[in-house]
């Protein structure tokens, strides 16, 4: 597997042996795989920061005194997958605004654990905050020995979004496992979200066959133990796929304007047909989602959560855009 050529061949620019891929990244020390295979730690010029540079970058680098090598160049970004910058102390880095978690990444597995507690709106904060047009988004429901527990999670969520595909696994469920496995694209790069002791190492250990990621139980009451403090990326051949692994998450939110497709693409659509350009679907007369809601044709659930999640959205960006009008 090659992905750094397929890069430049899907975007026709030339690759180089000067070429390569950031897989690890701690402080101002990165690890890339260049376009030979070789797995290099480099630095960076003086004006490349750590901002600028992210896991799953496409680089470039030149020679440097006593054989090592300098980053020079950051190649355009596919796509890449953030959340708003966090100032916890656990946090990847404290910087304003957007948090890049990972670059040029074609999938997001969020995993779900059925033995932590579950509620309705944080999968809505990690499905809004995530998801991208050009990357697909994938559910796990991971410990799914905690059957009952599980299939609760999975009803509950299917209870309001039924076209979402949910996957309920368990790594002392070998078929389970090999059920994920089929899940992850050839040749590509996927990233796995989820909030701390969801299971994330665990899982990729499952596919590396091996114990190279160090995982921690779950505490008493339940919440996670951090475990990955970094995010990094690892080729894993069972999938013949890179892997990226990232910390887990206390808190969910972003300053990108959300697409309410993925969760409301429904209402969406029906507010086209609304007799008012600016219906709130609310009170106003000739408003297809209140007709749709009393026809059945939308569950009231389902209208419920999206005015909920309208009210949080719009109540974020009301805060973003104070902040930087005081700035």
């Amino acid at each position: 597997m090659n992905d750094i050529k397929q890069y430049f061949k899907m975007h026709e620019i030339e690759c180089t042996e000067m070429n390569g891929r950031i897989i690890d990244k701690k402080n101002y020390l990165y690890t890339v795989r260049t376009s030979d295979g070789e797995v290099v730690q480099m630095k960076t010029v003086n004006n490349l920061s750590t901002q600028d540079i992210f896991v799953g970058d496409f680089v470039e680098f030149i020679d440097y005194e006593a054989g090592g090598y300098l980053i020079v160049k950051v190649l355009p970004r596919i796509s890449s997958v953030s959340k708003q910058t966090s100032h916890a102390s656990k946090s990847f880095h404290t910087a304003e605004g957007e948090q890049i978690l990972a670059a040029n990444v074609d999938q997001i597995f969020i995993l779900i654990a059925a033995d932590q507690r579950f509620t309705l709106p944080k999968f809505e904060r990690y499905v809004l905050t995530f998801n991208r047009k050009n990357i697909s988004l994938h559910v796990l429901i991971s410990k799914g020995d905690y059957s009952d527990r599980a299939e609760e999670i999975r009803s509950r969520i299917l209870s309001v979004y039924p076209d979402f595909e949910i996957t309920v696994f368990s790594n002392f469920q070998k078929s389970t496992v090999e059920t994920v496995k089929t899940l992850f694209q050839k040749d590509g790069t996927a990233i796995l979200i989820g909030s701390s002791g969801a299971g994330k190492s665990t899982l990729l250990n499952q596919l590396l066959e091996s114990d190279e990621i160090l995982t921690n139980e779950v505490r008493r009451d339940g919440k996670g133990r951090h475990t990955t403090t970094t995010t990094r990326m690892l080729y894993v051949g069972s999938v013949n796929a890179y892997i990226i692994d990232s910390p887990g998450f206390k808190t969910i939110s972003t300053t990108n304007q959300m697409d309410e497709y993925v969760l409301f693409g429904d209402i969406k659509r029906l507010a086209d047909g609304c007799k008012f350009n600016d219906c709130t679907h609310v009170h106003e007369p000739g408003c297809r989602v209140l007709n749709a809601v009393d026809t059945g044709e939308i569950t009231e659930a389902y209208y419920k959560r999206y005015l909920e999640n309208r009210r949080i959205v719009n109540g974020q960006m009301r805060h973003e855009a104070r902040k930087k009008r005081m700035r």
